[in-house]
């Protein structure tokens, strides 16, 4: 089992949002007022973590 650190996570999950409508990855520290870059669609999920890597 690999080590987690706290910086590293930060770093890949800490502010990446994920379009429900079209998956693009959107870069955003307030994502309830930000849309999608690619389809502008407004309802972004967090990346979820359980699952990456």
């Amino acid at each position: 089992m690999a080590q987690k650190f706290d910086e590293a996570e930060d770093r890949l999950f800490g502010d990446i949002y994920i379009c429900r409508k079209c998956n693009a990855k959107n870069k955003t520290d307030n994502p309830e007022e930000t849309s999608c870059r690619k389809c502008g669609y407004s309802n972004l999920r967090h990346k979820n973590e359980q699952f990456a890597g």
